[in-house]
């Protein structure tokens, strides 16, 4: 177990750490005791100080931080976000978006027209968001409505380059 000074208000807590997520921010992966068995994610430049306790642990059962990871976009994971993803590229961004590698669970469906459809289970939509920007108007989301909703007035036709 870990002691950590946490946040703005560096509160003190008690963690088990499970993994690290590293990405646009790192994150300390984590059962917090006092909070349930719920894991937990700890970004890395908020913990003000860890100190190892002589006390030790067992895993969460079935625990797995790849399948962990599986569940967001980048790192940022909300539950209530989860779900299925589904982008359509336009068919002049058909063939370049084939090249990428979204999420580990993608299934890429190339349709008739050299537009693609991306399917994938993840939360994160702001990450996403981020990401999909970048397109400009070269994709739509069909799914989920919420993420569809954030990023529909922000597609631009002005950009010369795809990613």
């Amino acid at each position: 177990r870990l002691r950590l000074r946490y946040g703005d208000q560096a509160s003190e807590r008690i963690i088990e750490p499970h993994g690290l997520l590293l990405g646009h921010r790192s994150y300390l992966v984590a059962r917090q005791p006092s909070r349930g068995d719920t894991i937990l994610n700890f970004r890395m430049d908020r913990i003000r100080s860890a100190e190892p306790l002589d006390e030790s642990f067992a895993f969460t059962p079935g625990f797995s931080l790849q399948d962990y990871a599986a569940k967001s976009f980048g790192v940022y994971q909300d539950p209530a976000q989860y779900g299925e993803v589904i982008w359509r590229f336009a068919p002049e961004a058909g063939a370049r978006a084939a090249e990428f590698h979204f999420h580990p669970t993608q299934v890429l469906e190339k349709q008739a027209d050299g537009s693609l459809i991306v399917k994938f289970h993840a939360a994160g939509w702001l990450e996403m968001a981020w990401h999909l920007y970048q397109w400009g108007d070269k994709v739509e989301v069909i799914a989920p409505e919420g993420l569809r909703s954030m990023v529909e007035n922000h597609r631009r036709s002005d950009f010369d380059v795809l990613p």
